[in-house]
């Protein structure tokens, strides 16, 4: 038994996340110093995305959420002063490990219903509202804020075998996440994989808007490491968001987990950065292939427009450009891959491979082929799987590509 839960940490007087970066690292300093000290072993904590804690205790079956009223009262003290008039909110959510992490990458502004008290359904979970004048709980209504057994019952309970770290508890990441082969057209043999959080997805690859998630993406990293003594071959691509990594304080929560990756797996170790705009700045693309570049042996750029300026780039600075399909219409999806793959001799020029993920019918399929797509991912090429495929040998004609491995 382990009770997993979410903590989100609402500031200022609309209980919305501060935009600040600063305000982030604050709060984060804060109630990282308050959990050190009082959610000790077994218990477990980490910090997956500005202002979102994940807690677990293996011995409970509920937290008790009026053990973290002492952490509201001291983010409104440290951040407003004894007579401050700032306000502070905690939601603590509790649930499955799935739901616990799609909570943790949900923006404030999509949880002004439960900050108002009133629970929309949209998380399927136990729900409480926590300030430093009170614990209340908003799903069910009304329900229990204590913990399961009593916290006073806890420490008379032996606890399960420790794991490690906040990778280790988080056994989503692990039994969620899996992988899309990427098959090489004109090698015809699979080069490798890139891994995903299963939950994103529901079965269609880019159906969701995501994919840019950092708190997903530490899952995904979990995963990766967890995974890489078991796949000898093969590039393994990893996900990182765009939009975190060209600021400075969200690109930071991404180094702890990368340097956790084996140095002698770098030349395997692909990085793979979601959502890129149409033009990228210069500066952008810099910083992050700055701090990609020593753990990673190649850069891939996942954009969803076709039109992307590729010509914006300085040469040298990613090794390839993917485009992810998305939508239901086929003729755009179709007109989106000839309009990319039109671009062939500019891309060339940047010395910048193309790939086309999301490949998901014969059509599409055939269509890459004739325009000679180099590397390509998605349904047709090789169901989503559980594990990695490595590197192997496949002819282009007996694509999709179905191993024992494959998510039914």
């Amino acid at each position: 038994m382990t009770a997993i839960a979410c903590l989100k940490v609402f500031v200022g007087e609309e209980l919305r996340f501060a935009d600040s970066e600063a305000m982030a690292a604050l709060v984060a300093k804060v109630a990282g110093a308050y959990l050190e000290t009082t959610w000790v072993w077994p218990r477990r904590y980490g910090l997956v995305a500005p202002f979102s804690f994940v807690l677990a205790d293996p011995r409970a079956t509920a937290l008790d959420a009026r053990e973290l009223q002492k952490l509201a009262a001291d983010l409104q003290f440290k951040l407003f002063g004894e007579k401050g008039s700032g306000d502070i909110a905690l939601l603590m959510f509790e649930g499955d490990q799935t739901d616990v992490m799609r909570f943790a990458s949900t923006h404030g502004d999509a949880l002004k219903a439960l900050l108002a008290g009133e629970d929309d359904g949209l998380f399927a979970g136990r729900i409480c509202k926590i300030t430093p004048s009170g614990v209340s709980s908003i799903a069910p209504p009304g329900g229990p804020v204590e913990g399961a057994p009593p916290a006073e019952e806890l420490a008379a309970i032996e606890p399960e075998p420790p794991r490690g770290g906040i990778d280790d508890l988080l056994d989503a990441p692990h039994s969620k996440a899996g992988w899309w082969a990427i098959y090489y057209l004109q090698k015809e043999r699979f080069v490798g994989s890139g891994v995903d959080f299963r939950a994103a997805w529901d079965g269609d690859f880019g159906a969701t808007t995501s994919d840019s998630d950092t708190a997903r993406d530490m899952a995904c990293l979990a995963a990766a490491q967890a995974a890489m003594q078991t796949i000898p071959t093969g590039y393994m691509f990893l996900p990182f968001s765009f939009s975190a990594m060209v600021k400075p304080s969200l690109r930071e929560t991404y180094r702890s987990h990368v340097e956790k990756l084996p140095k002698a797996m770098r030349p395997r170790l692909a990085a793979s950065v979601n959502d890129v705009p149409r033009e990228p700045s210069y500066g952008a693309v810099t910083q992050i292939r700055t701090f990609l570049q020593p753990y990673f042996s190649l850069i891939d750029l996942h954009v969803k427009d076709p039109g992307f300026n590729v010509e914006s780039l300085p040469v040298g600075a990613v090794n390839s450009v993917t485009l992810v399909l998305e939508g239901q219409d086929e003729r755009a999806r179709l007109s989106a891959i000839s309009r990319f793959l039109k671009e062939l001799e500019v891309y060339r020029a940047k010395r910048v491979w193309q790939g086309v993920a999301g490949v998901q019918n014969l059509k599409e399929l055939d269509l890459c082929r004739r325009l000679k797509a180099p590397f390509l991912s998605g349904p047709m090429v090789a169901p989503f799987a559980d594990k990695p495929a490595g590197d192997i040998a496949w002819p282009p004609l007996n694509l999709p590509y179905r191993s024992r491995t494959a998510i039914k």
